[in-house]
This record gives structure tokens, sequence and C-alpha cells, in this order.
């Protein structure tokens, strides 16, 4: 019933909805009633959303590696990048910190957000890479 590109994030939400340790997420209610766009923006356009006395207004961001020119990047969007905002949201209230620490490397931060690293997540791993740039 789902798609093969699909699959993974089933499994994914299946394995959060299955849990029996009974963690939980913690998501903003601004971004509840807003949220990330669902397909990808030209790269120098903003995106901005209204819900119920909230205005979501999220802009591209530049990353300049060493010296060279900055690069600029999109507003993240989809499933992934929504995913990758509720671990941040969920980190930050659990710690009690507006840090929240990723990890030492991809593999780490994957393991963090109760990933593996490889196999079937492997296409995924380079998805959260380009949306961690992008976030």
């Amino acid at each position: 019933m789902v798609e093969p590109e699909k699959r993974l994030l089933v499994d994914i939400a299946a394995e959060v909805m299955g849990d029996e340790a009974g963690k939980i997420g913690i998501t903003y209610t601004g971004f509840c009633l807003t949220g990330l766009p669902h397909r990808r923006l030209p790269d120098d356009q903003p995106w901005e959303k209204r819900g119920h006395q909230v205005v979501l207004m999220v802009e591209p961001g530049r990353l300049r590696r060493g010296l060279g020119t900055a690069k600029l990047y999109g507003v993240p969007y989809g499933a992934r990048a929504r995913m990758i905002l509720l671990y941040l949201q969920t980190e930050a209230v659990r710690t009690g910190s507006r840090e929240v620490e990723l990890g030492r490397s991809m593999r780490d931060w994957l393991g963090r957000m109760g990933l593996s690293w490889g196999g079937e997540t492997g296409p995924l791993a380079a998805s959260v890479r380009k949306f961690a740039v992008r976030a």
C-alpha cells in the first residue's frame, strides 16, 4: 500500500507509535498550526505560513566553508525535515537547553534519533545530511 521510497518513513512512524517505553515527541504549538513546506522551494524563497494567532516565517540561510563564497541553502521541506525538527524540539525540552547536541558524526546523530547507519537507512542518512545543512 506504500510506495517503496516511502516505506522507510512508514517503518519509522510505526516504530515511534509502537514504542512501549512511552517516549514522547514534543513540538511547539505554532509548528502544529503551521509547519514546514511539503515540497522544495527555490533556494532564495522564504516560507511563510499563518495559523491561529501565529505566523511561521523561515528564511533561507547561507553557509560558508573555509574561505570560499557562502552557499545559499533554501528552506527545509518534507517529512524528513519535520522529523528532524520534532527531534530537535523534543531534545531541547528534554534537556532544558536551547542548544541540542547532535554528536560528533552523522552516525552518532542518527543513533541519537534511534536510526541505524547504512543498509536501508543509507538513503535516509544522505537526505538527513542534506536537511541538516539546511536547518
